[in-house]
């Protein structure tokens, strides 16, 4: 695995992530860190991990439109939501793989 082919990509989400939040009307600063990983299928994903203060706003950070929204910004990358095990979007940088 060499998710460093995706680090390009990843610095690119990155850096606009928090603009697109605050776009949204959500705070940027709860974000924590950002985490690329490669999954042993090829999936190239960017992680982006937010302060755990994030649950008492949850709904307004994990709203379907909020998720399109940032799909739509990040040009058609699928990004997801999740709130098991702390809370984080998970962006796939890699073009999707059908099953």
């Amino acid at each position: 695995m060499n998710s460093n082919r995706y680090f390009p990509a990843a610095q690119s989400v990155a850096q606009a992530i928090p603009c697109i939040l605050s776009d949204q009307g959500l705070d940027p600063l709860l974000i924590s860190r950002f985490v690329l990983t490669e999954t042993e299928r090829g999936d190239a994903w960017l992680f982006v991990v937010m302060d755990d203060s994030v649950l008492e706003f949850l709904d307004a950070y994990s709203a379907p439109s909020v998720l399109s929204h940032l799909s739509a910004a990040l040009h058609g990358h699928f990004v997801t939501f999740s709130h098991s095990y702390g809370l984080r979007y998970a962006v796939l940088l890699s073009p999707p793989k059908n099953p």
